[in-house]
């Protein structure tokens, strides 16, 4: 996933997108998100590249579009639409 979509930026790993698009305060604040729980830094890179790649190269997740249309697609079925 976040593979892709750094594929899609144009870049081969997180750190250049970042890197490239943060302001030095803005990667402090992530820096020291990751340093306070490390266990979520995964997560933590992954939201900033999303938000990066949707607001700069209009990146969009057609995976989450699929599922939600999914789910919206079963609840008109589950409520006899």
């Amino acid at each position: 996933m976040l593979e892709d979509l750094l594929e899609f930026c144009g870049y081969n790993t997180a750190f250049d997108l970042l890197n490239d698009h943060m302001t030095q305060a803005e990667l402090s604040d992530l820096l020291q998100d990751l340093i306070n729980s490390p266990e979520d830094a995964a997560d933590f890179v992954k939201e900033e590249a999303e938000r990066i790649a949707k607001d700069i190269f209009e990146w969009v997740d057609r995976d989450a579009l699929m599922a939600q249309a999914d789910d919206m697609a079963y609840a008109k079925y589950r409520d006899g639409d």
